[in-house]
């Protein structure tokens, strides 16, 4: 668990981070590589009956983009309306 907010959780070593915040409800789970992050999936998975949504686009009003190796995050929608 994170000491600076109590629903981010943080796997690390010396090559890889993971990480899993989660919101009422809902996981996300992020990091270097795609096969460590199902790994993740995977073991909680083992515990929790889930529902994998793929690819995350938007969460409390931020919008996610992915391009190629750069994911862009956004506000704009919330700040124009």
């Amino acid at each position: 668990m994170s000491s600076y907010d109590h629903s981010l959780y943080v796997y690390k070593d010396k090559d890889d981070i993971i990480f899993v915040i989660i919101y009422v409800d809902n996981l996300i789970t992020g990091g270097d590589t795609t096969e460590h992050i199902e790994e993740v999936k995977d073991m909680l998975e083992e515990k929790f009956k889930l529902k994998d949504l793929r690819e995350l686009h938007y969460f409390l009003r931020i919008e996610i983009i992915h391009l190629a190796d750069v994911i862009w995050i956004s506000q704009y929608h919330y700040i124009v309306s």
